[in-house]
């Protein structure tokens, strides 16, 4: 500030006029002109005005506006994953993880137990249980779509996965939420398993009726042999109980093996796993149903009722004449041999 300057400020303030400066800042970045005033002038109140305008003006895109479209869609999401876990911790077992590890190991032992098994077990239990399994990715949209169609009370659709899925980790009840929960567990075993460890460990886990479980079991306990062993005729006859074992097994009724036998044949002829001839041969042999156990053997003698005249040889075979039954299994046969002369006849 020069002399002129210093004189000038000094004859203002013995005059009682505030000061007022002004100059440009080489400093300033925006160019503009910086205004100096006196606390006291009015021309200090109107800046520092105007400096608090601008500074709100300035934190004002900082500031978050609420929408009502994404907080609903939030809540909704918070909503949909607490039902989410809700579900979840319904239908599963306890120790889930637990579970999960102890069938990846057992699904190696099953394979390897396994690799013996003659080809037509494993055809007939995929043609009559899941005839597109080695197809799918887990979940049959087929057979959901048929059994929807149906309006079956019982449920249907459910692959060989699912089935897994269902007896080893879900709960017993049958609810819309475990049927979803089946589904998507049934997707990520498929991508963790391969389709032959899910075979192998199906018929290692299932059910088959007289509080066995597993196929090497009821192999023995049916029929006194290891599965490696077993013909098509008795693969046929164990493949048809595994949907309701107790009610299916010929020790309760004796002609129920047989009809299943023949259902699980024509099913195998049509997914083109055997053909005609050969399905009319294994329907026509007879079977024999072998107790490898006394106590079965005792529990069952109560349940076939005491007036059947049942006798059991020394090779514990259960040999009973009864002319009824041998009418019902001819019958079976009968309906055979008129089920392949109609196929026959609509493929020429």
């Amino acid at each position: 500030m020069g002399l002129a300057a210093a004189a000038t400020t000094h004859r203002l303030m013995i005059l009682g006029k505030p000061p007022k400066f002004s100059f440009k800042n080489p400093h300033n970045l925006f160019g503009k002109t910086l205004l100096f005033c006196s606390p006291n002038s009015p021309t200090h109140f109107n800046s520092l005005l105007c400096q608090r305008v601008n500074s709100l003006h300035s934190k004002s895109p900082s500031i978050r506006t609420h929408h009502p479209i994404q907080e609903l869609l939030l809540l909704l999401a918070f909503s949909l994953t607490l039902l989410c876990f809700r579900l979840l911790s319904n239908a599963l077992l306890p120790d889930f993880p637990l579970h999960w590890q102890r069938l990846i190991a057992f699904s190696r032992e099953a394979e390897a137990r396994t690799k013996s098994y003659p080809k037509h077990l494993w055809q007939a239990i995929v043609a009559y249980e899941d005839s597109r399994f080695f197809r799918h990715f887990g979940i049959d949209p087929v057979g959901i779509g048929r059994a929807v169609l149906s309006f079956s009370a019982r449920g249907g659709g459910s692959t060989i996965t699912q089935q897994l899925v269902r007896n080893t980790f879900l709960k017993n009840e049958r609810t819309f939420s475990r049927k979803i929960l089946e589904m998507v567990l049934a997707l990520v075993l498929e991508r963790t398993m391969s389709k032959q460890r899910i075979l192998s460990s199906y018929v290692c886990k299932i059910y088959w009726g007289h509080g066995i479980n597993g196929i090497e079991s009821a192999s023995k306990f049916y029929f006194g042999k290891h599965p490696s062993l077993l013909s098509l005729a008795e693969s046929a006859m164990l493949t048809g109980l595994i949907p309701a074992p107790d009610l299916r097994s010929p020790f309760r009724d004796h002609t129920s093996g047989k009809t299943f036998q023949a259902r699980v044949l024509r099913r195998m002829v049509q997914v083109g796993f055997l053909d005609i001839e050969m399905a009319l041969l294994t329907v026509r042999q007879p079977l024999h149903p072998h107790l490898s156990r006394e106590e079965h053997a005792d529990g069952l003698s109560d349940e076939l009722g005491v007036g059947e005249k049942n006798k059991q040889n020394e090779e514990g075979t259960i040999s009973t004449w009864d002319w009824e039954r041998e009418s019902k299994i001819k019958q079976v046969c009968e309906e055979m041999e008129r089920w392949a002369l109609e196929v026959r006849l609509r493929s020429t």
